[in-house]
């Protein structure tokens, strides 16, 4: 058993649910755990601990995000318990919705939802990060092994960027809004992954989608019934492919044989004029 399903285990019985068949259901920048028999799911900080100091503080907002939009009818994944440390690994529990990985939505379908996530936002009133993303990068440029060369052009990038992105009007954002993170339950549709959630340009959110795999990205931002600027959204979009680069670098620290592919990433982004 792998140090984060341990972890998950731990937190688990802890609270007094019963799991004597843990599952990984996906292990990537975090570990989520089925932890089978119950209808319960642990997502461990891993990676994101590393670029994320106080981790902490983002699982408690992607909480808080899910109850305020669950009250205002939005359907989203169902929290099960605040934060826990064990062991020096952060887990929160919740609750397991079964739901079909390979649904695909349509792209109308993507920016209806979208929409109705944005507007339930609009009167969240918590404290959310500013610049989130230049702030990711930045953090892990700090832990990845790359030539000082194309370090400092990453963060030239990256400097670009975030004084661009302070120019465009805020509002709260889902953070990480590509079809992935929207469930297709037997219930219906159902948002999911808060942790990524600031006060930036819709264009952001937009952004997830037209670099998605999973959907017609330009045919959802067409959908999309919201205002937005096409500079917001070039800019946006730059961003989340700087972004991704340097993650697959982070990714890579764990996962070394995903090295290749972060390499081949960043000569492709290395290239672009």
């Amino acid at each position: 058993m792998s140090i984060s399903t341990q972890a998950a285990v731990t937190v688990a019985t802890s609270l007094g649910v019963p799991c004597d068949d843990p599952v990984v259901l996906h292990d990537g920048a975090n570990v989520v755990v089925h932890l089978r028999p119950a209808p319960v799911v642990a997502r461990v900080a891993t990676l994101t601990s590393d670029v994320r100091p106080g981790v902490e503080a983002w699982l408690t907002r992607d909480i808080a995000v899910a109850r305020h939009l669950t009250a205002r009818g939005v359907p989203s994944t169902t929290p099960l318990s605040d934060p826990v440390l064990t062991g020096g690994t952060v887990a929160v529990l919740w609750r397991y919705e079964p739901h079909d990985p390979a649904h695909q939505f349509s792209p109308s379908a993507v920016a209806r939802r979208l929409a109705g996530l944005h507007a339930a936002l609009d009167s969240f009133d918590g404290d959310l990060p500013r610049l989130a993303p230049c702030g990711d990068v930045d953090r892990a440029l700090s832990l990845v092994d790359l030539p000082a060369s194309v370090t400092t052009r990453l963060a030239a990038a990256n400097s670009r960027l975030r004084e661009a992105l302070s120019t465009f009007p805020a509002r709260p954002l889902h953070g990480d809004a590509h079809p992935g993170n929207l469930l297709a339950t037997p219930s219906g549709a159902m948002w999911n992954d808060f942790e990524d959630t600031w006060m930036g340009p819709v264009g952001w959110d937009l952004a997830c989608l037209v670099r998605s795999s999973r959907v017609d990205g330009a045919a959802a931002v067409a959908a999309y019934p919201g205002p937005y600027s096409r500079e917001e959204l070039d800019v946006c979009v730059e961003l989340r492919e700087l972004l991704g680069v340097v993650w697959w670098f982070v990714l890579a620290r764990r996962f070394p044989a995903r090295r290749e592919e972060a390499d081949a990433r960043l000569r492709a982004w290395l290239a672009v004029p």
